[in-house]
């Protein structure tokens, strides 16, 4: 062999030793850098489920105070036609239509009521409950009327069973707590 032969071989052998180890180091980085795509489709698809069910939750809400503040603003309309039935129930002479028309529409605010799980509350004659009235007197009344709710100045009314709007009432005590 001449030197010059000798020589590229030498050359060869350093050529190809490179290439080897470049050709292995990325793939042995391709193992170790490579993203775990699976594990990422998961929590992408965790992350997904928890924003939909967030969403729904909070479309529910949404729905739920906009009722709220549309059956609120109708309150004090079917209390003044609940009122106005019983005085037209208790006046002689009445005109049997108005009575009858009143009985209607109160009949279908009823209904719509009922449908969305607003009821009246029943708070006369009852112990007096900080929790679904506002106490806005208190008159003397008999020892049996202590602590009852005598008067209903505004009616209250329950939404799902929440307190909707409390009652404003008149509260009775005894002698014995007025006198002291």
């Amino acid at each position: 062999m001449s030197k010059k032969h000798h020589h590229e071989e030498k050359q060869e052998e350093v050529l190809e030793e490179p290439l080897q180890d470049a050709a292995e180091e990325p793939e042995e980085s391709t193992a170790t850098d490579e993203p775990d795509y699976y594990e990422k489709y998961v929590r992408l698809s965790a992350d997904f489920d928890n924003f939909r069910k967030r969403t729904e939750r909070e479309k529910a809400a949404l729905l739920a105070y906009g009722k709220k503040d549309f059956v609120e603003k109708l309150l004090p309309a079917y209390e003044v036609l609940l009122r106005q039935q019983a005085n037209l129930e208790k006046a002689e002479g009445a005109d049997e239509n108005i009575v009858g028309g009143i009985k209607m529409v109160l009949g279908e605010l009823n209904k719509a009521f009922k449908s969305e799980g607003v009821e009246k509350m029943e708070v006369i004659g009852k112990p007096y409950d900080p929790q679904t009235a506002e106490a806005i007197a208190v008159i003397p009344a008999s020892a049996e009327q202590d602590g009852q709710v005598l008067e209903e100045v505004q009616m209250g009314f329950i939404m799902d069973g929440k307190v909707l709007r409390p009652a404003r009432v008149v509260v009775g005590k005894g002698p014995e707590e007025t006198e002291k």
